[in-house]
């Protein structure tokens, strides 16, 4: 089983249909077998090797149980940079902290446009472990200096700027501010959208005023994130700004607005949402109910656990 029951069922011409029904048994794999693997990618074409990892990235969608982190990090030193495109989707949610220098060097070098975005992508959520405390002092100096370096560059081109402010904007500060102001100020839609996710990614509430006119924008994408924005930037007294997009004509604006008020949440946020289960769309009912329960059971764990258990389970300094 494993890496050799995949291989066994490998056609040897490359122009030959592959049965990716034994692909699961590539799934943590441990680093020697990865990095065999990789080295048979270099008898393979370009498209075969694509076409393997589009799949994995795709089976873990569908399949949560199957892991092939070993696999995507070959794929990152692969010279084809679709292949590294689509190996660093499937690290997009990779907690290990040993991705941070790899990554770091993708963003900064890769001669690939795409990839150096791309690779700010998984650098983003690393960023967001390290300021919650999950990673190394280390790591995240690592992580702010390479961040605000590629930000500073100014030979770096505007697509890999904005990503890299995503990523950064978790760690907020004074620092961040014109980078975000400067972002939002430029009249395309994806600056726009980058300034505005950055924004909520700081949690901090200076930039309410900045989002709020933007939950009626033209552009779907950016009343999206507008919405999103203000379940991390808002409070109870902006709950009703986000009636228009509960009301919104696109689907994602409502899903988003939906879970902003969740996020929100207090009495008025449960009385808009129960206003939504009469929907005639069914992915809002099911969202608006899912939301209804987890605040449900967020006021059950309230009146359950009291501050001397919660200091008993997670210490004095994480009573909250």
């Amino acid at each position: 089983m494993g890496l050799d029951e995949f291989l066994n069922q490998l056609p040897e011409d490359d122009d030959a249909s592959i049965n990716y029904a034994s692909l699961p048994e590539l799934s943590k794999l441990t680093g020697p077998e990865a990095e065999e693997f990789g080295q048979l990618w270099l008898e393979w074409t370009d498209e075969r090797v694509l076409d393997i990892v589009d799949r994995m990235v795709a089976l873990c969608d569908e399949q949560p149980d199957v892991e092939f982190e070993a696999i995507y990090k070959q794929g990152m030193q692969h010279t084809s940079s679709d292949v590294r495109l689509s190996a660093l989707k499937g690290l997009e949610e990779s907690s290990d902290r040993a991705l941070v220098k790899p990554l770091t060097d993708m963003l900064t070098t890769d001669p690939s446009v795409e990839v150096r975005a791309a690779a700010a992508v998984p650098l983003a959520y690393l960023s967001a472990m390290a300021q919650s405390g999950k990673l190394g002092v280390k790591d995240e100096v690592i992580l702010t200096r390479v961040l605000y370096a590629v930000l500073e560059n100014e030979r770096e081109v505007q697509t890999v700027k904005l990503k890299a402010l995503e990523a950064v904007s978790v760690f907020g500060g004074e620092r961040l501010i014109p980078f975000i102001e400067s972002a939002f100020a430029l009249p395309d839609v994806s600056s726009r959208q980058s300034s505005i996710f950055a924004m909520g990614r700081t949690s901090d509430p200076r930039w309410v005023s900045y989002v709020l006119p933007d939950l009626e924008h033209d552009d779907a994408s950016i009343r999206y994130e507008a919405a999103m924005a203000i379940g991390e930037l808002g409070d109870e007294e902006h709950l009703h700004a986000l009636d228009v997009s509960l009301d919104d004509a696109d689907l994602t604006v409502q899903l988003a607005a939906i879970s902003a008020v969740e996020r929100i949440g207090g009495d008025v946020a449960k009385s808009q949402l129960e206003q939504l289960l009469v929907s005639s769309e069914p992915r809002v009912v099911e969202l608006v109910q899912q939301a209804l329960q987890a605040m449900k059971d967020e006021e059950d764990l309230d009146e359950v656990v009291t501050q001397e258990m919660a200091r008993s389970m997670f210490g004095a300094g994480d009573t909250l």
